[in-house]
């Protein structure tokens, strides 16, 4: 069996991004002992030339052409694709009606996928991680030029149905917005959440004696995944006189400075960091006490499941992708209202008197989760 991958982000030695597919491919491969291959679609501007290994998966390098900022995508689709067609060849790449191609994010690899469908028949699944399944929301900000980039994308996604044998999406929420798109998909969508390795990921025990009640959050510091509301809860608990809990931020970007400027004044014991090797999270989920991300556009969160898995339980907004996966006898103390710090506090407080232990089902392993995702596949 033959599988190849293709996906604009995938970690390599200089990041870590994309870990989770990472884990998805080796459980494909372990499961289907297929001759797999991963081929990282990157801008022709990026500083990533060479093919490497991580993990025992081969990864390939292949530079699309292509404006910046996402303007016209598939302007170059042509060109894109006669030079796909060499690449397969100089890497002596066969693909075939028997060949499962495995693309994830909609651009650009919903036109490759496209381009193997008709020239190959091969088998093509689509996997779509976030709720802007069409990427409306990357790219230029110019609205006249945004229009167009939109226009292209929807033309794009409505004609490439009869080339995609199927989709897969991450969670329920993520399957609802796929279908406001186009209802037609139903019959050929399958929910696939982001399973966790458990060999990476497990409760080690090592929580000792602590002055502090420890807080975890892993995200970049973007205003929708909204770390302002983790920090205002904590604040209301200082006020009631709770001085002893600190926060263990992960995460960089644009709200990062606001956030620890709000810190500093009203005197919120925080550490940031801006990231951890992947390998390195199971310390990071075992030392903490409870695990927060108030994300209020969440297609899953990986980080979730992954902190669970290490016996600390979490805090999520209702609504988000990862509700599929709360029991309903625990979302009262699992779930909080979008930006509802006075609610987000009365949980930390539950947690920080009473240590109620949250079990990880075993459901979402990830070798559980792929087994099923390939089972489905070969159903359509």
């Amino acid at each position: 069996m033959k599988y190849f991958v293709l996906t604009p982000f995938f970690p390599h030695p200089n990041s870590y991004r994309g870990s989770y597919l990472l884990d998805q491919a080796k459980a494909i491969k372990r499961q289907t002992n297929a001759r797999l291959k991963v081929i990282i679609l990157s801008t022709f501007y990026s500083s990533l030339n060479s093919n490497y290994t991580i993990e025992g998966i081969d990864c390939l390098c292949f530079k699309i052409i292509d404006f910046p900022s996402f303007i016209f995508p598939g302007f170059f689709n042509k060109i894109n694709t006669i030079r796909f067609k060499r690449f397969l060849q100089k890497n002596n790449i066969v693909i075939s009606s028997e060949t499962y191609v495995h693309g994830h994010i909609n651009y650009p690899s919903n036109f490759l996928l496209t381009f193997l469908k008709k020239s190959f028949n091969a088998k093509t699944i689509l996997q779509h991680h976030a709720l802007d399944i069409l990427q409306y929301e990357t790219g230029t900000k110019i609205p006249f030029l945004k229009a167009i980039q939109n226009y292209i994308i929807n033309n794009h996604f409505a004609s490439s149905h009869p080339f995609i044998d199927a989709h897969i999406v991450v969670s329920s929420k993520v399957k609802e917005k796929l279908l406001k798109i186009d209802s037609s998909l139903n019959g050929k969508t399958i929910v696939c959440f982001n399973g966790v390795d458990t060999t990476k990921f497990f409760e080690k025990k090592i929580k000792g004696p602590s002055t502090y009640f420890k807080i975890g959050c892993v995200a970049n510091f973007w205003k929708l995944k909204d770390h302002m509301t983790l920090l205002r809860a904590v604040k209301i608990l200082s006020d009631k006189g709770l001085k002893n809990v600190k926060i263990q931020f992960v995460g960089e970007g644009p709200t990062l400075n606001a956030c620890k400027k709000f810190a500093f004044k009203h005197h919120i014991d925080c550490d940031f960091t801006i990231q951890k090797k992947h390998t390195e999270l199971i310390n990071f989920y075992n030392d903490i006490d409870l695990f927060v991300l108030p994300s209020y556009y969440e297609a899953f969160g990986c980080v979730y499941l992954e902190s669970l898995a290490c016996g600390t339980p979490f805090v999520a907004v209702k609504g988000q992708g990862i509700e599929d996966t709360i029991d309903e006898k625990f979302k009262h103390i699992q779930l909080i209202d979008k930006k509802n710090d006075k609610q987000l506090s009365k949980i930390i407080e539950h947690f920080y008197t009473d240590k109620t232990k949250i079990p990880f089902n075993a459901n979402f392993e990830i070798n559980h989760i792929i087994s099923k995702m390939l089972y489905k596949i070969e159903l359509l």
